[in-house]
């Protein structure tokens, strides 16, 4: 890898720790070869504590309190914490960034800013006015719809409006956020790169496509469950167990942290769902490998519908790895069903309704070979579009464009 790339500096809520899914993993799985010595973190103090960054992309690491009032845990806090969060956004960004000396002696030359709320989006924006370079906003949802957080000078739209408008570069998780960004606040990116979760294939086992035909056939969620993943999910789950109970040898297996499982248990256990725990990353492609189909859910309830539309959940990439189909559960307007579609690498439901679903499913188990056609497709779409080397030059020229244009 260049060793000449520009220091960069990522300012994110996230911290780099290998064990953590999501936004995290994917920044690991993206900045894997970026040379170490021209790296450094910004991130939240109790992030570290609890989260700690993995090496080698932990020799230059600096941290920001989130806040400097107390957020209460009671009754008090519904009234209280809202305005004390406004303080405490409003005295961020009156006060100089945190460790400041720090950063100033690794003279960043580039900035990422990877929000997954205002604390990043605020701290990002701040550090790169203090140093005068140039900067990256990388999006991987539109959290930005529904939040209109205000403080003295500033609030949560007019913030996200101008670090648009003033970074040098745009990285969306997806075309479909790219567009909504844009449209709403009425700006056209300097330049944009559309980056999803790289997938280092050297890692992993080779697939076998041929499904497993005489064993139960087998139905695998893997990552975490939000509210907007739920529901579908959910609607999923209760199908399978009214097929299980018509005589189907067929079976749900989540994949997630007990978090997860402990908070919707009592619906997992009526639908006999079968909980196999978190997976390590380095293990999971292995217990994917053992399924008929992989399950993304995307949530159908109109308040998630901003996360829906524009989030190309992580997942799919490590999914399609595995040489196994894709089963997308979201409704019409989902990102992650339309990229099954482009990519021809599984199924599509667009219905929460179980008797569709079971419908689905069972046409699935009686037809083996379509679901070994889009197992190979999407490895082959992986193989061509988001192996890791490939993945990461692209996404490293794009950073150090983004430098040479500047000057």
């Amino acid at each position: 890898m260049n060793k000449d790339l520009p220091r960069l500096l990522l300012v994110s809520e996230a911290s780099l720790d290998r064990e953590t899914t999501g936004l995290n993993r994917t920044l690991v799985n993206l900045l894997a070869e970026y040379p170490a010595d021209r790296f450094m973190l910004y991130t939240p103090k109790s992030t570290l504590k609890t989260y700690p960054s993995a090496p080698p992309l932990n020799q230059n690491i600096a941290a920001f309190p989130e806040g400097f009032l107390p957020y209460l845990n009671n009754r008090l806090g519904l009234l209280l914490n809202p305005v004390f969060q406004a303080i405490n956004f409003q005295l961020l960004e009156w006060i100089l960034p945190a460790e400041r000396e720090k950063i100033a002696a690794f003279a960043p030359e580039v900035i990422l800013i990877c929000p997954v709320g205002t604390l990043g989006l605020l701290m990002g924006y701040k550090v790169a006015q203090s140093f005068r370079c140039p900067f990256i906003v990388y999006f991987m949802d539109d959290w930005l719809d529904n939040h209109h957080q205000r403080w003295l000078t500033g609030g949560v739209q007019t913030l996200s409006r101008t670090v648009l408008e003033k970074a040098s570069g745009w990285l969306m998780i997806s075309s479909q956020l790219e567009k909504q960004l844009a449209q709403r606040y009425e700006i056209t990116p300097k330049r944009s790169l559309i980056v999803h979760n790289p997938v280092d294939l050297s890692q992993k086992n080779p697939p076998n496509f041929t499904t497993r035909s005489d064993a139960t056939f087998r139905v695998v969620y893997a990552g975490a469950i939000w509210d907007m993943h739920y529901d579908a999910i959910a609607s999923v789950a209760e199908a399978i167990h009214e097929l299980k109970s018509s005589g189907l040898d067929i079976e749900l297996v989540l994949y997630t942290s007990p978090n997860f499982w402990e908070r919707y248990q009592k619906n997992w256990e009526a639908w006999e769902v079968k909980y196999g725990s978190l997976i390590p990353y380095e293990e999971l492609n292995q217990y994917l490998q053992q399924a008929d189909l992989l399950l993304v859910g995307s949530s159908f309830i109109p308040e998630y519908a901003h996360f829906t539309r524009s989030s190309v959940q992580t997942k799919l990439t490590d999914y399609m790895a595995s040489g196994r189909a894709i089963f997308a559960c979201g409704p019409r307007y989902s990102a992650c069903n339309q990229f099954v579609k482009t990519w021809k690498c599984g199924l599509v439901c667009e219905t929460n309704q179980l008797a569709h679903i079971k419908e689905m499913l069972l046409k699935q188990i009686q037809n083996i070979d379509k679901i070994e056609i889009l197992g190979k497709n999407g490895f082959a779409v992986v193989q061509e579009h988001f192996e890791a080397g490939r993945v990461r030059s692209h996404l490293y020229n794009f950073i150090q464009e983004n430098i040479s244009i500047y000057k």
